[in-house]
């Protein structure tokens, strides 16, 4: 059976991701140290919060080495949800903190102001899928996913190059991104009823 980890590093609801992947077949569990990845077949980020934040409580748990070497060296699948999406990119603009920096890119906040939509961006969207994708496969294009978030990754880069889901607010921008490994979404597919459940079957079924 496959064994699937899901990432503690201090952020964000675990418990509704876990429930939503214990609804399929895995052996699955919550690890809160790099030393918990070493044998995963699959490695969810879940996660709410800031890129700094998260960062700082990847390395303080001795994990960001770890998913470097088992997710880019080592090729094991990588799904990283709503915080989990933007600490793939390489930056943001709400800290001095590096993410990851596994796609190119700088991670932005929506724009305050009575020309833009309220910030944060709290609520179901229309989501339109605009190339075949593993990760979105079977779900009709657009769909409806649960938001929640301040920033975001802009279409330009690989937010452009590897997006396979794209939303608007405002303007567009980069809803779910999947390359070669490595899927992220910035809904949260565990509070998004059938699609978002379809969402992780599919992710489950790359394995």
């Amino acid at each position: 059976m496959k064994r699937i980890a899901i990432v503690d590093y201090g952020l964000g609801n675990l418990r509704s991701a876990y429930n939503a992947f214990k609804c399929f077949e895995g052996d699955l569990s919550v690890v809160d140290s790099g030393a918990g990845l070493g044998d995963a077949h699959a490695i969810v980020v879940p996660g709410v919060g800031t890129l700094e934040a998260g960062m700082s409580g990847q390395r303080a748990r001795g994990q960001i080495d770890a998913l470097q070497r088992r997710v880019i060296e080592g090729g094991v699948a990588f799904f990283g949800i709503c915080l989990g999406m933007q600490l793939v990119f390489e930056s943001s603009e709400e800290g001095g903190e590096p993410g990851l920096g596994w796609m190119k890119g700088r991670v932005s906040r929506f724009p305050d102001g009575d020309n833009f939509p309220k910030v944060p961006h709290i609520g179901w969207a229309d989501v339109r899928i605009p190339k075949p994708s593993r990760l979105l496969a079977g779900i009709e294009s657009p769909s409806d996913f649960y938001f929640v978030h301040s920033y975001y990754v802009p279409l330009d880069r690989d937010g452009a190059a590897h997006a396979v889901g794209i939303a608007d607010y405002g303007f567009e921008f980069a809803a779910a991104v999947e390359r070669e490994n490595i899927f992220a979404c910035q809904f949260h597919p565990e509070k998004s009823q059938l699609a978002g459940l379809k969402m992780i079957e599919n992710f489950i079924g790359t394995l």
